[in-house]
């Protein structure tokens, strides 16, 4: 069984016939027959490795390759959707005024046969299971999943070793000469790279401009590590290349439409 320490990055087989991997409730157990790999996924809640049963027969999903596979690369991902977030406070945001939040964002599961990119790709696992919800109007609207951990003024603290989660800066300026009023926003992440920075996952930072209530906001997004995150090694490449002065609707709340 793999004794890694870290459940991202490079796992080899090396004479051992299984890996483990755990973030909090979720546990995948791989194990290696062959040319086949057995992937066992356990959300019980359990800490326990023995829940995952000796000989994983009845309820595993197999994977066949051309020859046996040495190794499992484990890689974070952002969600495939854009996220709806929730201050702890409602937000009411003064005419030319800039906020900062940090929002705890849950990640999917990359597994490869192989190292990195040169890995046969195997199954994308979401860390953790969310929920539906709607973004917008029925005309402009868009489909997104509702995240329970809400955006925080003072920076937390994550162990990405035990927690399937990353942290996203979230600078939010509003240049219009509206107050902007909001308790809710849409995030989204696919232009974002994923950072390492000690034992804590970091997304590039986000900027948001509010425009005004008759305008849709404007977005960029970094190439570069946050602040926060020093001597940040770049461990995902965003889905999208980052880009600066994406228009999209952003905020919903109370005194304003969405913009």
């Amino acid at each position: 069984m793999s004794s890694d320490t870290s459940p991202w990055g490079l796992h080899p087989f090396s004479n051992q016939k299984e890996i483990r991997l755990q973030w909090e409730q979720l546990r995948i157990r791989i194990v290696k027959r062959g040319s086949d790999l057995l992937l066992v996924e356990n959300r019980d809640g359990s800490h326990s490795g023995s829940q995952l049963g000796a000989y994983p027969e009845s309820d595993f999903r197999r994977y066949a390759f051309q020859s046996p596979v040495e190794s499992i690369h484990v890689q974070p991902r952002t969600p495939d959707r854009p996220l709806v977030v929730q201050p702890i406070h409602p937000l009411r945001l003064a005419p030319r005024a800039k906020v900062e939040f940090y929002v705890s964002i849950p990640l999917d599961i990359q597994l490869f046969a192989g190292e990195g990119k040169s890995g046969e790709r195997i199954e994308r696992i979401r860390g953790e299971i969310l929920s539906d919800t709607w973004f917008g109007d029925l005309a402009g609207g868009v489909l997104c999943y509702a995240i329970k951990s809400r955006a925080r003024r003072e920076c937390p603290t994550i162990d990405s070793e035990t927690t399937a989660r990353a942290l996203c800066k979230v600078e939010i300026h509003n240049r219009s000469i509206e107050q902007l009023h909001c308790t809710k926003f849409c995030l989204r992440l696919d232009h974002c790279h994923l950072w390492r920075s000690e034992a804590s996952l970091w997304t590039s930072p986000v900027h948001i401009r509010f425009n005004g209530n008759d305008q849709l906001s404007s977005i960029d997004y970094s190439e570069k590590a946050p602040s926060e995150a020093p001597q940040a090694t770049k461990i995902t490449e965003a889905t999208e290349a980052p880009l600066s002065g994406l228009i999209r609707r952003t905020f919903a709340g109370l005194g304003n439409s969405l913009t």
